[in-house]
């Protein structure tokens, strides 16, 4: 094929040169042969030009176009060992901060055990759960809190061994009607626990013992500095806006950014809770909130996803939308989650498949998403439940039918998405599963709201 393109193009190039003239048919022929070159071309490039994103035509965008050259990364992510089979879905994953030594699973049950991720050996349990699904799952900056979100209780663990119960905090009461509220969803400040000292004096940063929780009516946080029993708290009411569906800090710790069933974002101040933005970030409901880590080599960043079947990347300065990217492969339950890797160079996104999307530094401060892999959502047969990044890029993967696996990175270069159909996760190191696999169109990338559609040719268009 190589051979017939280099020959259509040097005849066409001849021709016209020989001729003097350019006829209709030499001139749609010679320009067939160059697009075709140029998908070959991309088909022998390196990973990273697998999905190239380019900014829309016009001078105004071409300081804005990612340099790829950079980032040839020869290697994909695939099947490496299964921890477990459980009986009822895994419902929450985390992996702890600063080498991420342990790995937690909390399933349906409400029982959450922990890993050991240097050997993947189970480290223990915990002890007093609920019985019901936790809502959330996290682990503080500097290991030392674990919080467990039930929908009537907070529940805080130590995080040494042997993980003994701390706090209890009851969800709040309505004074008015007497009716209890229940939690939805909590995240650690990025300056709480450990972080504070000498990196935030550098930095002109104070420590924020902090820990901001959501409920159906209310936004609340808790000043944990001087210990959970009886911890001082500021609240606010999240009446008018809505059921929060998801919360996160910003990297800097600055700012808690809120999401809402209505499809909005709310940008508070962490120091003294006061609204400060409400953003029209998607058209149905948000479902995951991933802030960018702190010490990423770009400014702080969050992406949010959406039952709109979106993603979109925020800038925490200024907070507009640095990209949008619409996932045609989701099913109707849009992308139910996402996740940023602990160096901040790769994302990923939980739809219909599992994305592994590159983090690409561009010009003028910007980043760029670029699809790596995709994985195909067999996990156990009813597709992924949760997922976190941990300790050398490894992928816990929860099923919801109570499988949890690791994914690791393996040598080689990732399927094109374009060629090789999907890749299971089921499969003997990550193999492309190419039997029965239809080609589907790859999804619609969007930076600063322009289709780059027209950008991503495919093969079925020669």
């Amino acid at each position: 094929r190589r051979a017939s393109v280099e020959g259509w193009a040097q005849a066409g190039a001849h021709f016209c040169g020989t001729s003097g003239r350019r006829p209709s048919w030499a001139t749609g022929a010679f320009e067939a042969a160059q697009r075709a070159w140029g998908v070959a071309a991309r088909r022998r490039a390196p990973p990273s030009a697998v999905m190239p994103l380019h900014a829309a035509e016009g001078k105004a965008n071409c300081d804005a176009e990612p340099d790829g050259s950079e980032f040839h990364h020869d290697f994909y992510f695939g099947y490496n060992r299964r921890l477990s089979c459980f009986s009822h879905a895994v419902s929450s994953l985390a992996f702890s901060a600063k080498g991420g030594r342990l790995l937690l699973s909390a399933t349906g049950t409400g029982d959450v055990k922990l890993w050991d991720t240097g050997s993947w050996a189970e480290a223990g349990k915990l002890k007093h759960c609920m019985r019901e699904h936790p809502r959330a799952l996290i682990v503080s900056p500097g290991q030392s809190w674990l919080v467990v979100a039930y929908s009537l209780f907070l529940q805080v663990f130590n995080c040494t061994s042997p993980y003994k119960l701390e706090q209890s905090i009851p969800a709040p009461v309505d004074e008015l009607t007497k009716g209890t509220s229940e939690w939805i969803c909590v995240a650690f400040s990025p300056l709480s626990d450990g972080e504070g000292g000498d990196g935030l004096r550098q930095e002109g940063r104070t420590k924020l013992d902090q820990l901001a929780a959501a409920t159906t009516e209310r936004l609340i946080t808790l000043d944990f500095s001087r210990g959970w029993y009886a911890a001082p708290c500021h609240t606010r009411s999240l009446l008018q806006s809505g059921r929060p569906t998801a919360l996160s800090y910003t990297s800097c710790g600055r700012n808690i950014v809120c999401g809402f069933c209505s499809g909005q974002l709310q940008v508070w101040s962490a120091a003294s809770l006061t609204l400060e933005k409400t953003l029209s970030a998607h058209s149905d409901s948000v479902y995951g909130l991933t802030p960018s880590p702190r010490h990423a080599p770009y400014e702080s960043r969050i992406v949010s996803c959406s039952a709109d079947q979106t993603l979109r990347v925020w800038s925490c300065q200024g907070w507009y939308v640095e990209q949008h990217i619409h996932d045609l492969r989701c099913d109707r339950s849009g992308v139910r989650g996402v996740a940023f890797s602990n160096a901040g160079d790769w994302l990923l996104s939980v739809g219909t498949e599992l994305c592994i999307w590159r983090v690409i530094p561009g010009r003028k401060g910007r980043i760029y998403l670029g699809l790596h892999q995709r994985l195909s959502s067999i996990l156990g047969g009813d597709g992924v439940r949760s997922v976190a990044f941990g300790k050398g890029d490894a992928i816990a993967v929860g099923s919801r039918d109570g499988v949890l696996d690791i994914m690791t990175k393996h040598p080689g270069p990732p399927p094109d998405p374009a060629e090789e159909g999907t890749v299971s996760m089921g499969s003997p190191r990550g193999r492309a599963n190419t039997a029965g696999a239809l080609a589907r169109p790859d999804p619609l990338i969007l930076v600063r709201g322009r289709s780059l559609a027209r950008q991503l040719p495919r093969a079925s268009r020669l």
